[in-house]
């Protein structure tokens, strides 16, 4: 982390965008946990909240990786 890289700024933004694919993919299982629970084939509604948990996990990464991805660029930016 001390010596800032584009390869390592890229990195961290596509991590970025992986955290925001697998929020936006989870939305669809937290949607089948629902209808799961509703139609009584998910009784306890697990998928529900495994769905909702992928979606927290989803969007912490994002941040996270996009905070670094940030910090990268800025101190490229300083640095030239």
């Amino acid at each position: 982390m001390k010596n800032p890289t584009w390869p390592k700024a890229f990195a961290f933004i596509g991590l970025t965008v992986m955290g925001l694919a697998l929020s936006y993919y989870s939305t669809s299982i937290s949607t089948a946990g629902i209808a799961g629970v509703h139609l009584g084939t998910d009784p306890n509604g697990d998928v529900f909240t495994v769905g909702t948990a992928f979606v927290l996990v989803g969007i912490a990464m994002a941040a996270i990786f996009g905070y670094l991805a940030l910090t990268q660029i800025r101190a490229m930016g300083r640095k030239a």
